[in-house]
């Protein structure tokens, strides 16, 4: 057969049809310190659940605990580190010509995970208690809102971690289009500044008590609680029962001051679990911000090294709860992209740049490293309609009071009961309308958003219109009837939402922050 007209017989090499062969590479031996850790915190997260029930039986049934219970402890930890010396065997990862991470492993199911350099957000270096006697540290690299997706190279070098980071984030920049360098252009020369934020172990431990690891902790030892109980009682509660029937003189007022005692003492066996967890996760917290990019340092066990791009940073939140508002303290978290669920949940800690514990001022200096224009007594913010404190008002406040008096009625109460619970839930309803608010900046051709929300602490979050992956309206039919609508934005990590505002200003925010997603050619991934 003859060839078609135009086209010439190529000939091929045989050696081209043949794919490269790659260089697999093992970690170092102490590698496997790494595996025993990461399948042990495993094995308590998700095993120890699932064995709840065998834990019950061998609490109630078993008669000789102690003996079996060393029995049992020894066969799982021989279990564990054979299984993760077996999984140090099979690991290997290469790095390809293709710009590719490549990665074996796996013992009963062996598995081979491929990550393209460009879809790398984030390159972290983590240097564990573990290794920093031997100066190795594990490489990680993040996909963007994959659990899965996720890649660690354990017991590394220094140097060859940041030789990879340096590798991913170089072929990353020549990814980018020219519209992006021409927009980062003009803030070239600020950039080249380095600004610094260190925080105090002992503003870290403030956020102890700010955040919810308190609930946390409680929530961790539930399952125990019953044994931490039974312990207590035998071991405290007797003697403290007779110390205050001594001193009191009455049995019933002593069982009463013992129960309080114990609760007491749980909930500083909590605060003192959450504020632990903070120090261990933000000890001597240390932020880096150059060239729009940060780089946090922080942990006490392990030292995790979290490097972002501002271009990745798809909104700011700045929250303040009932604790922090006591403590005249915020938290900032610089959001990236997820794919929402469970793995967003999962890859929260990862993927998050978590600014603990900052005073007001703090914040906004932060803020202003980038969005210079940012001054917090400064946004004027524009309120929500009235409409939105009387149907508040309505469902939450005057009907609840209303069922609450007919059932103090029925249980001849105090009838000032429902009027002081009245009184309670139209102060918060009131504090909740008026932190509702949105505000709308310009600068050098850009457009930001600010959104309010709050009742007794507050909630801001910034962000750029171009950002926003959708805008939509909500209306019900009285709303509709008053001109009202809701406003949904929704962005890549989470959303904005401002209720009752005037249609033409809910429609006119819409089309602009449509028109800004579409016409303005910067990545936001």
């Amino acid at each position: 057969m003859k060839p078609q007209a135009g086209l010439l017989p190529v000939s091929v090499d045989a050696t081209q049809m043949t794919p490269p062969s790659l260089n697999w590479q093992k970690v170092s031996p102490w590698a496997l310190a790494y595996f025993v850790m990461h399948f042990s915190v495993r094995f308590v997260k998700d095993g120890l659940f699932n064995l709840l029930p065998v834990l019950v039986v061998f609490v109630t049934q078993v008669e000789n605990k102690l003996f079996w219970g060393q029995v049992g402890l020894a066969v799982a930890l021989t279990l564990l580190l054979v299984y993760c010396f077996l999984y140090y065997r099979s690991f290997r990862f290469c790095i390809t010509d293709e710009y590719e991470i490549l990665l074996n492993k796996g013992v009963f199911k062996k598995e081979r995970l491929t990550l393209k350099f460009s879809r790398v957000q984030n390159v972290n270096i983590a240097e564990p208690f573990y290794f920093t006697p031997v100066g190795l540290v594990n490489c990680i690299f993040d996909a963007a809102g994959s659990v899965a997706q996720e890649a660690v190279l354990p017991g590394v070098t220094s140097g060859y971690a940041k030789q990879m980071r340096k590798q991913v984030f170089d072929y990353k920049a020549q990814q980018q289009p020219s519209a992006e360098e021409a927009n980062t252009a003009r803030s070239h020369t600020e950039d080249q500044n380095e600004n610094s934020l260190f925080i105090s172990n002992k503003e870290i431990a403030k956020f102890g008590l700010m955040s919810n690891m308190a609930i946390l902790a409680l929530a961790a030892i539930a399952p125990f609680m019953n044994v931490a109980i039974d312990f207590l009682e035998q071991q405290f509660i007797t003697k403290i029962e007779g110390f205050y029937q001594q001193e009191l003189g009455m049995m019933a007022n002593a069982a009463v001051f013992a129960v309080i005692t114990l609760i007491i003492m749980l909930v500083f066996i909590a605060v003192f679990l959450s504020v632990t967890m903070s120090l261990i996760r933000f000890y001597n917290y240390q932020l880096y911000f150059k060239n729009k990019k940060f780089k946090r340092i922080a942990g006490l066990l392990e030292r995790h090294q979290l490097s972002i791009s501002l271009d990745k940073v798809q909104s700011i939140v700045i929250k303040q709860n009932l604790i922090a508002r006591l403590l005249k303290r915020f938290t900032v978290e610089c959001l990236q992209a997820s794919s929402g669920g469970a793995a967003s949940m999962a890859k929260k800690n990862k993927q998050t740049l978590v600014l603990p514990v900052l005073t007001q001022e703090q914040v906004d200096n932060v803020c202003q490293w980038i969005y210079p224009w940012f001054d917090s007594k400064k946004l004027a913010f524009k309120a929500v309609e009235r409409a939105l404190l009387y149907k508040n008002m309505v469902f939450y406040a005057l009907l609840p009071s209303v069922a609450s008096g007919f059932l103090i009625s029925f249980m001849q109460l105090n009838v000032l009961i429902p009027l002081a619970l009245f009184l309670v839930l139209a102060t918060l309803v009131f504090l909740s309308y008026k932190r509702y608010g949105y505000y709308l900046h310009q600068q050098d051709g850009r457009f930001y958003m600010v959104v309010r929300k709050g009742m007794i602490g507050v909630h801001y979050r910034v962000f750029e219109l171009y950002k926003a992956q959708s805008a939509r309206s909500v209306s019900t039919f009285f709303m509709r009837r008053s001109g009202l609508r809701s406003l949904y934005i929704q962005l890549a990590a989470g959303g904005a939402y401002v209720p009752y505002l005037k249609q033409q200003d809910a429609d006119f925010i819409i089309d602009f922050t449509l028109m800004q997603a579409e016409s303005d050619p910067r990545s936001w991934m």
